[in-house]
């Protein structure tokens, strides 16, 4: 009975986001332009080098001397191996979706436990600094920018700490080895360089130093590509999806006031995709002027990272057997700080 109406939801979603796609046309390729441009200019250039850098460090394991390196400060804090301090600090550094992809990277080389891969997952796959400082500082004109960086990456940090020391679920013991029961995924690249590139990176003789560096960042590049594809894809699907809340701002604006249909339709499209959607959401807010929100309203949306966000974690931690529902919990705790960041800030204001 279940697998009958999930049947029949997405038989009917995919029907009237047919429908759609014919009949607003001209909207949807503008949508999707948009979705385009973004991944081109905004994605790329930020995420990709640190996606194959990363990748490039933890198939030849340089990343454990990372971590062995961030042990005084992070270590000290959170009490944990090189190898998740590792991720932390690439998770917070690079940005979304790095945090799922680090999660990912080390689940397939058996370098952590599902557990320790779920609690990484629940504070480290944030919105990148790059994307913060190039994009959404500049499009909302923050003027403190510090106060906005620490605003934005100081709750998941708490957070993180929260769910180490006061959740009992997560005092994992640290000597625990990831084994095959609790790792066992299935790798996401099957090309013939990906069993090529396990076997020589394992090499650790001097001869093979030089074929092991250059086969890592050979598989490396090749997964980087295949995932940053995927992501640009499910950008412009998502910005495609921005059309359902324009056609309810277009048909129901002449009963309502065109700034309040809109300012719920904005954030509707960040709940969608945040790009596009923090957009119009600026725009909005400019024109009645809720600077009592200004700020805490679109860290909230960025915490969450809306449908477009989800998907392309769901996309990368798909072979490792992380739920992703997990993930949304966590994601929309850590929103609600912010929401009740915006209730306190209106009251006194």
């Amino acid at each position: 009975m279940k697998n009958t109406l999930k049947q029949t939801f997405f038989t009917l979603l995919s029907c009237i986001i047919l429908i759609l796609l014919l009949f607003q046309s001209k909207q949807c390729i503008k949508f999707a332009s948009n979705g385009l441009l973004l991944w081109y200019h905004n994605m790329i250039p930020s995420l990709f080098p640190f996606m194959v850098l990363s990748g490039f460090l933890i198939k030849s394991g340089l990343s454990n001397r990372i971590g062995k390196s961030l042990q005084p400060i992070l270590g000290s804090i959170f009490q944990l191996p090189p190898q998740m301090l590792y991720a932390i600090f690439m998770g917070f550094l690079c940005g979304f979706p790095m945090g799922a992809k680090m999660v990912a990277d080390l689940l397939e080389n058996k370098q952590i436990t599902k557990k320790q891969g779920e609690f990484l997952l629940a504070f480290c796959n944030n919105i990148g600094p790059l994307y913060m400082l190039g994009y959404i500082i500049p499009l909302f004109d923050y003027h403190n920018v510090w106060s906005v960086l620490v605003l934005m990456y100081f709750p998941p940090l708490i957070y993180g700490l929260i769910l180490r020391y006061a959740c009992p679920y997560y005092s994992f013991d640290l000597r625990t080895k990831a084994s095959s029961k609790n790792t066992s995924i299935t790798p996401s690249h099957k090309s013939r360089y990906t069993k090529k590139s396990l076997t020589i990176c394992s090499k650790s003789t001097k001869i093979s130093d030089n074929i092991n560096y250059i086969t890592c960042f050979q598989n490396a590049l090749i997964s980087s590509i295949e995932q940053i594809t995927l992501l640009g894809g499910c950008m412009v699907f998502f910005n495609c999806m921005l059309i359902f809340p324009q056609l309810l701002e277009t048909y129901i604006i002449k009963y309502y006031t065109i700034h309040d249909i809109m300012f719920v339709t904005s954030i509707l499209k960040s709940f969608i995709e945040i790009g596009g959607g923090l957009q119009q959401l600026n725009i909005i807010m400019t024109q009645i002027q809720l600077k009592n929100i200004t700020l805490f309203l679109p860290l909230s949306l960025l915490t969450l990272g809306g449908l477009s966000c989800i998907a392309q974690t769901c996309f990368i931690l798909k072979n490792t057997g992380l739920k992703i529902s997990t993930y949304i919990k966590h994601k929309l705790i850590q929103s609600c700080i912010y929401i009740i960041m915006i209730f306190i800030t209106y009251i006194i204001s």
